[in-house]
């Protein structure tokens, strides 16, 4: 089935197929991957193709992957030739997040600014650890991991297009030889 859609977030890609009943294995290329354990569908795009829009029929986790079983996909083979294609979601259907929440697709490439060091470069990058998400930015100050936390997330301005910050003394330090 195809329908409009005006752009897709590309969030993982097909890792290849699994089992002998057709199901896909995906492997998460983004933070905004994990909506896709409520999607009821997926677009799936070969290189230089249409995407194609996907109805997802059931899902399970293995060894940090999503297993899923489309609609469609009923052969081995059928999945095999997906490997390597884009994963993506319409981002219009992504859930409302509360006030102050974001997803990783919108704060990808803002400025980060400091209240004391001023523009720090940009958001390129962001992981997951048990305590909380850092945020990776990359700039005057080389590799700068910020952990994504209220104390230290002033605001984020999508108008402005930056996410301004009061880091504490010791975490940005410019080196000499950059």
């Amino acid at each position: 089935m195809i329908r409009p859609v005006t752009e897709l977030l590309r969030v993982g890609v097909v890792a290849g197929s699994h089992g002998l009943r057709g199901e896909l294995k995906l492997r998460s290329e983004d933070p905004d991957f994990s909506v896709l354990h409520d999607h009821d569908e997926l677009f799936l795009q070969q290189a230089g193709a249409t995407p194609l829009c996907c109805r997802i029929r059931h899902r399970a986790f293995v060894r940090g992957n999503l297993l899923v079983k489309l609609d469609g996909f009923d052969e081995v083979a059928e999945a095999e030739s997906f490997k390597g294609a884009a994963v993506l979601i319409d981002p219009a259907r992504l859930p409302e997040l509360p006030s102050g929440g974001y997803y990783w697709h919108q704060l990808r490439g803002l400025r980060a600014v400091d209240r004391k060091e001023g523009d720090l470069g940009v958001l390129t990058g962001l992981f997951t650890t048990a305590a909380h998400d850092i945020y990776v930015v990359m700039g005057p100050f080389g590799e700068v991991l910020i952990p994504a936390v209220d104390r230290f997330v002033e605001r984020v301005d999508l108008a402005a297009g930056a996410v301004f910050f009061d880091l504490p003394e010791g975490l940005v330090e410019k080196s000499d030889d950059l």
